[in-house]
């Protein structure tokens, strides 16, 4: 990719967590000033800043405000994020600066399970039958009325597989509906079939009506049994088993449900699940770039396309060459991640033996020496995460099973 136009710009990043710092690093790399926004003065990429704005991340309107004073010393030119669900904190913060995004609307149904379903609905995108729920008796005459069917629970405004649920047989529907409620703040449920088939990942660039997807993941759920009725995935792999005319399927797929929302142009993360009869359905989609690595290691070591400068040139106005967006690597990556048993961390040890495993992308540790490993409930309970290549998906999985090996953790 060439490098950037201008070294005069200035981009409002919001959120300065661990998985914003690539943003930061890339900036940086290409003469970019950045600015942070984040509740947090010492979380992770504050550092990595040229400025920092002291707002949440989660508060639209005091980003917004905070940006716009700080405007009027130092000019902004663009608003991005990156592994942040705040798409209407980016929206109405670029509006509020006249600055382009996304409409306001759409940012707000990408953040709204329900919302987004009843547009797939009323465009005829293929989707997961779905109930809105907001009161325990419907939850509980649905699955009576549909019995030894199982479902899948989760908070309309969830992230980061938080109160999602199996509902099968076995559950106690109590429990699952306070335990699911729990986890959102809207009080309102959603309610989907539970499809059998395989889920994958994707990360594409909509412009000029073309939908640009260079790689997609095939996510691992081989431990649902094990955090049952928690679904946890375990990581994912590319390259995925899809065909030609699958994966044009998908493309489609994508601009459908992006256009539903009211998005022509712009990052699309999606859900997607392929059934056992092999038909293709929209879980959910996020107008934003994915979290969990995959888009600033997976997809750039796999396919050699950055969306994370992508989406960094789309906020600051600048060109993006068609040639950008598509692969011009074929390899195989892989994430998994550790599982340890819940309780106190007394030693990691094996670091030494995982530095040298073949294909080494990236690892790293949520938690460490002394402090508490909790039970597996949803994805950021999940210990540490290591990412391999290898000239196939064969090996990249086998790399990192041999590194998920090297780590001893000892818990009591």
């Amino acid at each position: 990719m060439e490098a950037f136009i201008s070294t005069d710009k200035n981009l409002l990043i919001i959120g300065a967590g661990a998985e914003q710092a690539p943003a930061y690093k890339i900036a940086k790399e290409q003469g970019i000033k950045t600015i942070a926004t984040d509740s947090d003065h010492s979380a992770p990429s504050v550092t990595l800043a040229d400025y920092f704005i002291n707002a949440s991340t989660r508060d639209a309107e005091q980003t917004a405000s905070m940006a716009k004073d700080f405007s009027k010393e130092i000019p902004i030119h663009g608003v991005m994020t990156i592994a942040n669900d705040v798409p209407y904190t980016v929206s109405y913060t670029a509006s509020e600066l006249g600055l382009p995004s996304i409409s306001n609307e759409s940012a707000k149904i990408a953040s709204d399970k329900i919302l987004m379903k009843k547009l797939f609905i009323d465009n005829n995108i293929p989707c997961p039958t779905y109930y809105e729920i907001s009161k325990f008796e419907e939850f509980k005459q649905i699955i009576e009325n549909n019995d030894k069917q199982k479902f899948v629970i989760k908070p309309n405004d969830g992230r980061g597989a938080r109160g999602v649920l199996i509902i099968d047989e076995e559950i106690d529907l109590n429990w699952a509906y306070k335990e699911s409620t729990a986890w959102g703040d809207s009080g309102k449920l959603i309610l989907e079939e539970y499809v059998e088939g395989k889920q994958y990942s994707t990360e594409s660039f909509i412009i000029d009506g073309q939908c640009f997807t260079p790689a997609i993941a095939e996510r691992n759920y081989s431990r649902l049994n094990q955090f049952k009725p928690y679904i946890i995935e375990d990581g994912g792999d590319i390259p995925s088993d899809l065909n030609e005319s699958q994966l044009q399927k998908i493309d489609r797929l994508i601009l459908d449900s992006a256009s539903a929302i009211g998005i022509e142009e712009g990052i699309i993360k999606g859900d997607i699940v392929i059934d056992n009869l092999g038909n293709i359905k929209i879980i959910e989609i996020a107008a934003r770039l994915s979290g969990g690595w995959f888009a600033t290691h997976q997809v750039p070591v796999a396919s050699g396309v950055n969306l994370v400068e992508i989406v960094m040139r789309h906020s600051l106005s600048l060109p993006i060459n068609r040639s950008d967006l598509r692969p011009k690597l074929n390899n195989a990556t892989s994430i998994r991640y550790w599982f340890p048993n819940e309780g106190l961390i007394k030693e990691i040890s094996g670091i030494d033996v995982l530095k040298e495993t073949p294909g080494l992308v990236k690892y790293g540790f949520f938690r460490g020496k002394g402090e508490i490993q909790p039970p597996i409930r949803m994805h950021p309970d999940r210990f540490g995460y290591v990412i391999v290549s290898g000239k196939d998906r064969e090996e990249a999985e086998h790399f990192c099973q041999m590194a998920l090996d090297s780590i001893t953790i000892e818990v009591e």
